[in-house]
């Protein structure tokens, strides 16, 4: 996480309404920039300012219309990052379509748009859009030279006096597996790493043929089961990764670092409707 200048951080958590019944939100990943795709959504609501960190835009703006300009404000916070406050909840329902423009690190401009929704039980206090340059990628056959990647990293991992570099587990079938209508989701492997690096992998498929398709929008990795129990859970910044292996199975890596002291993970995947993936604590290996 870039660091803040303090007075941005106290004007944020002065705005925030932390004593209301939505539970806030911190460290959801939004999915967007998919041409033709759905705006990735954000949960907001009146007068509970909303962090917006963007990966891969720089100078985000927004050009508020009067009509926008009466209903919510918009902060630039930074080179990366925008601070959205609405004046009041949006009714049950509606979606504001927020545009929001910048550049890429080559210069170039770049668009994306964010949907803004009110929910009755949560809000997101801060969130991290990362933005996509094309449609989840179709697996093909691993080219020599990924191989080779992953091989020279398992080689240098056991060179003398060196700590383990790499772990992958692979769960029990059925142990880590959630449901929501007819898409499933499983936890397929988890690599380890030096350093507390992670990748999680995660397939999603569906059990009968879909009446419409599960994209993934909103993603949020948890770290829990702390040494010291009296710890909350604490939601780590996510690299997510995509790819499509046929009309009914897709799967999403999520990197993560682990930070000392965490037992287990929750992860919760969210498309643009009612079809929430869960799967909370795995318990990671000693």
């Amino acid at each position: 996480m870039r660091p803040r200048p303090w007075s941005v951080l106290l004007w944020v958590l002065l705005l925030s309404t932390a004593a209301m019944a939505r539970e806030a939100r911190q460290g959801t990943v939004l999915v967007a920039g998919h041409p033709g795709a759905a705006p990735p959504v954000l949960y907001v609501a009146a007068r509970v300012s909303t962090l917006v960190d963007f990966e891969g835009l720089l100078e985000p703006r927004v050009a508020l219309t009067p009509e926008l300009g009466e209903r919510l404000a918009v902060l630039p916070v930074g080179a990366r990052s925008l601070v959205v406050v609405p004046v009041r909840d949006l009714a049950r329902g509606e979606r504001m379509l927020l545009p929001v423009t910048g550049r890429t690190e080559a210069g170039e401009p770049r668009a994306v748009t964010l949907a803004l929704v009110t929910r009755e039980d949560e809000v997101d206090v801060q969130v991290q859009v990362s933005l996509g340059t094309r449609e989840p990628r179709v697996l093909e056959a691993s080219a020599e030279g990924g191989v080779g990647t992953v091989a020279g990293m398992l080689l240098a991992s056991h060179e003398p006096g060196a700590s383990p570099g790499l772990s992958l587990v692979m769960p029990a079938e059925g142990l880590m597996r959630t449901q929501a209508g007819e898409v499933e989701g499983r936890l397929e492997s988890v690599l380890q790493m030096d350093r507390g690096r992670l990748f999680v992998t995660v397939t999603v498929r569906f059990t009968t043929r879909p009446l419409r398709p599960w994209r993934l929008g909103r993603a949020r990795v948890e770290a829990g089961c702390w040494k010291e129990r009296a710890r909350a859970d604490v939601a780590l910044p996510v690299v997510v990764t995509s790819a499509i292996s046929g009309p009914r199975v897709q799967r999403h890596t999520l990197a993560i670092r682990l930070p000392e002291g965490a037992g287990c993970l929750s992860l919760t995947l969210e498309e643009d409707g009612p079809r929430t993936l869960h799967l909370q604590d795995w318990r990671l290996p000693p």
